[in-house]
């Protein structure tokens, strides 16, 4: 069967508060005549609704102009129809000016096989591009729930919660916050906050110049969750499974972890690494840290063998744990040894000068 496509930007362009649902030999209605709300400080705005069946939709394609930045709301419910709110909000001198800059901005709708690709555009080289007044679009989209999403646009702020079934984000200068997730997660960015909740599957962050944060996650069974940050805090509060964490030059604090499958990895330079592990047995923790303090809190019962190294002038304590040691194996700035039997392994290595703490609780 062919796939229908429908662009639907010459019916909704300048249509304020229309609900319009196309279907098979539908119609698009004639243009109309955009309203103008006046909302005080030089602000001015416009709205409108869309709305297409959902039968046969899976996928959800967000775009966004590079020269256009705003909010994008997405949420799941049970509907058979996506909705789509767009707000455009102008700051200019002149109620005139907003009804030209109105134009300058359209929401395009196209589907195509399982895919519902919504698209934000403005007009190339448009007139608030290095001006002293703006223009930004506020978007709420509604979905069925277990979608896979994929958004792409700059200087956005997302506010994404599922279920979906993957989600994909690829921006800069905003701030993501995404929630329940089932299959696969990947947020990208730069000068981008995260804000990670109960995702599961893979998962993979990564930004820079912002913080990351994590809350009660699952990772696959073969693959580490993987954060990455540069000049940013990571944070991870509740998450089971494996995780690889790279950074520099800002904290990592990791809390109630529950580390089986694949080796999970902590990588820093300049980063302080705080990580509390709450089930252990026969994991594999790797930490590699350049001049700054490693803590670690594990459980008392802790089952593994140690092999901690600090560089000249660091120094290593453990409390709470019975480490079982060999004289040959003891000198400075090293500590090989074995708590239980030694079922995992905890290997640190902070270069430069730093220190690790290891502690039983």
């Amino acid at each position: 069967m062919t796939p229908h496509r429908h662009n639907l930007s010459a019916a909704f362009l300048g249509i304020a508060w229309a609900t319009i649902v196309l279907g098979a030999g539908a119609t698009e209605p004639s243009a109309q005549v955009v309203k103008i709300q006046k909302l005080g400080g030089g602000r001015f705005m416009s709205e409108s609704v869309q709305q297409i069946p959902v039968p046969g939709i899976s996928k959800l394609h967000l775009i966004g102009s590079s020269n256009l930045g705003g909010t994008v709301t997405l949420t799941t419910r049970p509907v058979d129809s996506v909705r789509v709110e767009l707000v455009k909000v102008f700051r200019v001198p002149s109620a005139d000016m907003a009804y030209d800059w109105e134009r300058l901005i359209a929401c395009d709708l196209v589907l195509s096989d399982s895919i519902l690709t919504i698209d934000l555009k403005a007009q190339s080289n448009a007139p608030w591009q290095g001006s002293e007044w703006s223009a930004r679009a506020e978007v709420t989209v509604t979905i069925p729930p277990d979608w896979d999403i994929n958004v792409g646009a700059r200087f956005f702020e997302f506010d994404l919660a599922g279920p979906f079934g993957a989600a994909v984000v690829d921006t800069e200068f905003g701030r993501v916050k995404l929630q329940r997730v089932t299959r696969r997660t990947s947020v990208t960015g730069s000068y981008t906050a995260i804000e990670l909740a109960e995702v599961r599957g893979e998962i993979s962050a990564q930004t820079s110049y912002a913080d990351l944060e994590v809350r009660g996650a699952i990772s696959a069974a073969e693959r580490a969750a993987r954060l990455v940050n540069t000049s940013g805090s990571i944070s991870v509060r509740g998450l089971a499974g494996a995780v690889d964490v790279e950074t520099e030059n800002a904290p990592v604090t990791l809390s109630d972890l529950v580390l089986v499958g694949s080796e999970s990895s902590l990588r820093g330079s300049n980063a302080p690494i705080e990580a509390e592990i709450i089930e252990f047995g026969d994991a594999q923790l790797e930490v590699r840290n350049g001049n700054a303090p490693v803590s670690l809190k594990v459980p008392r019962s802790l089952s593994a063998r140690l092999n901690l190294v600090v560089g000249i002038g660091g120094r290593i304590h453990t409390e709470g744990l019975i480490v079982q040691t060999h004289p040959n194996q003891l000198r400075t700035g090293r500590l090989e040894g074995v708590c239980g039997s030694g079922q995992g392994l905890i290997d640190v290595d902070v270069s430069g000068f730093g220190r690790i703490d290891l502690t039983g609780r």
